[in-house]
C-alpha cells in the first residue's frame, strides 16, 4: 500500500501548497517532505512528509516549530511529543478506483468558475466567518483544481447545498472538502466521488478523512491504505 500512500500524501501535499500560496506563504517539496517557512492558513500543515523514513528532526528543522506548527504524518510513524506536539488528529488515506460504479449525481452538481461562485461555495462550506478567508477564488485558476457544488435548483444562482473539491495531480485525483448543509455525509461523500468523476479523467480518487466522514467514504466503495497523523504545538 505504500505506494499508494506516497500517490495520495503528494496530491494532498499539492493541495496544501496551492492554499498556501494563495496566501503569500513561501513552500518547499522534495521527495522527503513538503514545507511552508511561515505559518499556513488555519486548518493547514505547516509541512506534509512524504517519505516513510524521514524523521522528526529533519522535519523540524524545516518549519517554524514555534507555538501553533502543525505537521501532517503521513505514514502515522512520527513521535513529536517529546518536542511538546500533541496528536490532534488520527484518520486515513483513502483510495478509490476508476471502476466504482456510482449512480449519476444529477445535474443540481456543478462546477464552479466565477469569483462569485467561488464566494457562495465558500459561505456554505465554511464553519465559522474566520474559515472564509481560508479558500480564495485565485484557487480556481491553479491547475487540476475543480470546485464542484451542488445547488438547491437548476438556477444558476440557486443556494450551495453541498460541494466538494477535486485536484488532479499526475496519476491520481485529490478529492477532500466535501461538505453538506443537510446532515447526510454517505450521500454527499457519494455524489461527490461521482460528480469527481466528470473532471479526474479516468483517475483514481484519493484524499484523507476520519470520525463520520471516513464512515461515509468506506460506504461509498472507498479503500483505507494506511494511517496518518497531525500533530500540533
Amino acid at each position: 500500500m505504500t505506494d499508494r500512500i506516497v500517490l495520495a500524501a503528494r496530491n494532498n501535499a499539492l493541495w496544501c501548497d496551492a492554499v498556501a500560496r494563495s496566501h503569500g506563504v513561501s513552500t518547499t517539496l522534495d521527495t522527503d517532505a513538503w514545507t511552508a517557512a511561515t505559518r499556513t492558513p488555519p486548518y493547514y500543515p505547516d509541512a506534509v512528509t512524504l517519505s516513510p523514513t524521514v524523521g522528526e528532526y529533519d522535519v523540524l528543522a524545516r518549519v517554524d516549530g514555534s507555538d501553533g506548527c502543525s505537521v501532517k504524518d503521513s505514514w502515522a510513524r512520527l513521535d513529536l511529543g517529546p518536542e511538546d506536539f500533541a496528536r490532534l488528529v488520527v484518520g486515513e488515506w483513502i483510495w478509490l478506483d476508476p471502476g466504482t460504479p456510482f449512480t449519476d449525481p444529477g445535474p443540481d452538481w456543478r462546477p464552479v468558475t466565477s469569483a462569485t461562485g467561488m464566494a457562495a461555495w465558500v459561505r456554505a462550506w465554511a464553519s465559522d466567518p474566520d474559515a472564509e478567508a481560508i479558500l480564495r477564488p485565485t484557487l480556481l485558476d491553479e491547475p487540476g483544481v475543480h470546485v464542484l457544488a451542488r445547488h438547491a435548483g437548476a438556477a444558476d444562482d440557486a443556494p450551495v447545498v453541498a460541494g466538494a473539491i477535486v485536484h488532479v495531480t499526475g496519476e491520481v485525483a485529490g478529492l477532500g472538502n466535501v461538505f453538506t448543509l443537510d446532515g447526510d455525509a454517505t450521500r454527499a461523500w457519494a455524489q461527490a466521488a461521482a460528480a469527481a468523476r466528470t473532471v479526474a479523467d479516468g483517475l483514481p480518487l484519493v484524499g484523507w478523512e476520519a470520525g463520520d466522514s471516513l464512515d461515509a467514504a468506506l460506504a461509498a466503495g472507498a479503500e483505507q491504505v494506511g494511517p496518518l497523523a497531525v500533530w500540533l504545538r
